[in-house]
């Protein structure tokens, strides 16, 4: 079988692939963990899929492959098909997408909310003709199914496409779908009572996220607006018990507006236990709000609109952040968001979620190309036992030009007058060099605004295209965003190296040739960054603590904006990291291997040199 393994990778290997794929491959069979570092464009997912694939086959097991977003599940079944076609026969697999994309009647009413969606599904599936359709037909495949072949074929049918999915679950060896299903004790149960997860191996792509995912599926938040809607929907009914509870509510929204005020500095605690008490809500109130919402939800599908609910979110949120007051590792933090007061429930506990989840698996699959430090990472996760594994592609030296400039930093709260001029006059003199695409990603969207003026018109003077990034930007506009930036060549991007352009963005060829970084994207230490180091040092101690929760991320968060401009062995890329502290040694080993094998501390005008010789390399 382990011959087998290799001749299931449908390319001809390049770098180590070949150890890589035997390795994992005796590996999975023990029934190991396993972590997988090697850079973006090595060919992670088919040398992975290739390992486990055989053994899956051999044993019976199945295969669940986690990605952050559903728009990420079809890759993972794109290249099963490839890998089906290197064998000559099909092996069935398909992505597993949520109800939100996959619901015909949701769809028919415009609605796509995931509460919404949620609802209708709960409402009408027993009248719905979709799920009738499905519980008569006779469906088979045998072809891998992409999330948008599994959706044509069921509206073509007439059959409910989200339940299509489970039935073909016991049939798939492979199925891909977004973190949630698995790490979410809210849905993962729905994947549960199709699968054994004790005969799957667990594939969890761009692994490095796992400390946010846990923390955003976790946590929650609500605003004095959320009150004042849930207040609303109550005064639709004239109960009393609807109106007392409109008391309450209104006694919560009192309280949260003299937190707001009492705010001082970017974010500070509250007390969520003293307001809620102080509002004597009590098991009788939160039943009757559930009755209310359920009347709210079917006055709402009456009048043609989504089934959402404030009240919904707010007593939710009520319930469990009560539950959860004097848990080590929850928080409750408010802070100013544009012009709004979030209060925000926090949880930070990722190695208590994951650690009991691990157990689960027969087998499973850490991936990404920022792995290392291992044992840090193995903390952060909760998983004791694993086995390391990494290889890298060779890029020639003179491909690589990696520069450190000396003399700046963004050090501080915020730019001081003299280093912001520092920045703007060395930009002036660097940027009109740089005759091909550019990223300039900064250290934070702060950083970003103080500078942006300035180079949207060095930008424009010397002709250039320029495209910014802005914060909460949403997934379609960035996509449009990335399409023109890669059409055309002399563009500058400029993005946060906390957004989403500095991970995950594919950028092939000459569509990204030059990186600028501006700044170590350190958290800056406000209430929130000082509770997460307070956290971590509890658990690991100080020096571990500092390093989990503050330095090692920030470093990750460089490295991964690096990466965009490497996506092969024959790339070629300029980057610049314009702050000197990336010479630190502490934050130097944490940097990606192709830039620090190549990196030359220099001044602004050295620099002119180095950019010189690379535009040499790059037409040679």
């Amino acid at each position: 079988m382990l011959s087998k393994a290799l001749n299931y990778f449908p390319y001809d290997p390049r770098f180590n692939q070949k150890r890589v794929i035997k390795k994992l491959y005796l590996e999975l069979i023990d029934g190991k963990s396993v972590f997988f570092n090697a850079p973006t464009g090595y060919g992670k997912t088919p040398v992975v899929l290739s390992s486990a694939l055989p053994i899956a086959e051999e044993l019976g097991l199945k295969i669940i492959w986690t990605v952050r977003t559903g728009n990420e599940t079809d890759r993972p079944i794109e290249e099963l098909v490839n890998v089906s076609k290197k064998i000559g026969r099909w092996i069935f697999g398909l992505s597993l997408r949520g109800k939100r994309d996959m619901c015909l009647l949701a769809r028919e009413r415009n609605i796509n909310d995931h509460e919404g969606v949620s609802v209708i599904c709960q409402r009408f599936r027993k009248k719905c003709p979709y799920y009738h359709n499905l519980s008569l037909s006779h469906i088979t495949f045998t072809k891998p199914l992409i999330f948008s072949e599994t959706l044509n074929y069921a509206t073509k049918n007439n059959v409910c496409p989200y339940f299509l999915q489970y039935r073909l679950l016991r049939k798939a060896t492979v199925i891909s779908m977004s973190y949630n299903y698995v790490f979410s004790r809210a849905i993962s149960w729905s994947v549960r009572s199709y699968i054994d997860l004790r005969e799957t191996i667990l594939i969890v792509d761009e692994a490095h996220n796992m400390q946010n995912v846990i923390s955003s599926l976790y946590s929650d938040k609500i605003t004095i607006n959320t009150v004042d809607r849930a207040i609303n929907e109550l005064n639709e009914f004239k109960d009393p018990n609807s109106i007392k509870l409109a008391r309450k509510l209104k006694y919560i929204r009192s309280k949260l507006i003299e937190e707001a005020n009492n705010l001082h500095g970017e974010d500070d605690l509250f007390d969520i236990e003293k307001i809620f008490e102080g509002s004597s809500i009590n098991d009788d109130d939160i039943d009757h709000a559930r009755k209310v919402i359920s009347k709210i939800y079917s006055r709402k599908l009456k009048e043609g609109k989504s089934p959402r609910s404030s009240l919904r979110h707010l007593i939710d949120f009520l319930v469990t952040s009560i539950d959860l007051i004097g848990i080590q590792g929850i928080v409750f933090l408010k802070y100013k968001d544009k012009n709004r007061i979030v209060f925000e429930r926090w949880d930070m506990r990722a190695s208590e979620y994951l650690r009991d989840v691990w157990k689960q698996f027969y087998s499973i699959v850490f991936m990404s190309g920022t792995l290392k430090p291992y044992k840090a990472f193995s903390d952060v996760i909760g998983l004791n036992e694993y086995v390391a594994l990494s290889d890298r592609f060779d890029i020639p030296k003179r491909n690589v030009v990696s520069l450190i400039v000396k003399d700046l930093n963004t050090k501080g709260e915020k730019l001081s007058g003299n280093m912001r001029e520092k920045y703007i006059e060395a930009l002036k003199i660097i940027l009109p060099e740089l005759e091909f695409n550019t990223a300039i990603f900064f250290a934070s969207y702060r950083i970003m605004n103080e500078l942006i003026d300035e180079l949207i018109d060095i930008a424009k003077e010397h002709g250039k295209n320029i495209y910014v990034e802005s914060e909460g930007m949403k997934g379609e506009e960035a996509k449009q965003v990335l399409e023109h930036f890669k059409k055309t060549s002399n563009n500058i991007l400029l993005a946060s190296m906390q957004g989403r352009f500095a991970e995950g963005a594919d950028f092939p060829g000459e569509a990204l040739e030059c990186i600028v970084l501006i700044g170590i994207p350190f958290e800056r230490l406000t209430m929130r960054t000082k509770l997460y180091i307070k956290y971590y040092s509890e658990l690991y101690g100080s020096t571990k603590g500092k390093f989990y929760a503050y330095i090692l991320p920030a470093l990750k968060r460089a490295s991964q904006s690096m990466g965009r401009a490497i996506r092969g062995p024959n790339d070629k890329a300029l980057i610049i990291a314009m702050d000197e502290r990336y010479r630190d040694n502490r934050y130097f080993k944490l940097l990606p291997y192709f830039f620090k094998e190549s990196a030359k501390l220099v001044n602004v005008p050295a620099a002119l040199d180095f950019i010189n010789d690379f535009k040499k390399t790059r037409i040679s």
